[in-house]
């Protein structure tokens, strides 16, 4: 409950702070969706590409799995009135066995897949931090909000202070992704 109300406060702090502090000589104020940033940029893009074609064959079995789920479901319903219960039974049992499996194997692929993103994000995030530093310095920033992060109290803007397209534009040059070679 602390962390959850800290995580609250402290985003407003730092906003409260900057705007009754003297802002430097030209500072200025903008707004950055990092998250769809890194994951814009050309390296991001293809991080994530790679990461999708290595799952699919997974999510191929997976979606394979839940149509015979769903057909044995099916069979059952409509088999309620010509089966015999022991029949029911036993069907009743393998849709129970396999939506479990089903369900299990599910939840550890998306766990899976969420570790393999961070893994494979984490490095454009540590450069996009890097980049995203330079150009607050460069263009006299004061102060980035991460408007994507539903933590940040951003109610309003305008538009005009919204970098995230030009910084996936300074991210893509500093660090230029190879071809994909498609």
């Amino acid at each position: 409950m602390l962390t959850k109300l800290a995580s609250l406060l402290i985003p407003t702090l730092i906003v409260a702070a900057n705007s009754t502090a003297q802002p430097a000589a030209g500072g200025k104020t903008a707004l950055l969706q990092v998250q769809n940033a890194i994951l814009s940029t050309r390296e991001g893009h293809q991080a994530i590409e790679a990461l999708r074609a290595r799952y699919t064959a997974r999510k191929a079995d997976l979606e394979k799995r839940q149509t015979e789920v769903n057909g044995l479901q099916e069979q059952l319903q409509k088999g309620a009135a010509t089966l015999s219960d022991d029949a029911q039974r036993k069907l009743a049992r393998e849709v129970d066995k396999k939506s479990k499996a089903l369900t299990y194997d599910l939840e550890v692929s998306q766990a899976d897949y969420d570790e393999d993103q961070t893994d494979a994000l984490q490095p454009v995030e540590r450069k996009f931090r890097a980049v995203l530093d330079k150009y607050a310095k460069d263009n006299g920033f004061n102060l980035i909000l991460d408007i994507g992060n539903p933590q940040t109290p951003a109610y309003w803007w305008a538009n005009a202070i919204d970098i995230t397209n030009e910084m996936i534009r300074v991210y893509d040059a500093a660090y230029p992704a190879p071809s994909s070679g498609k």
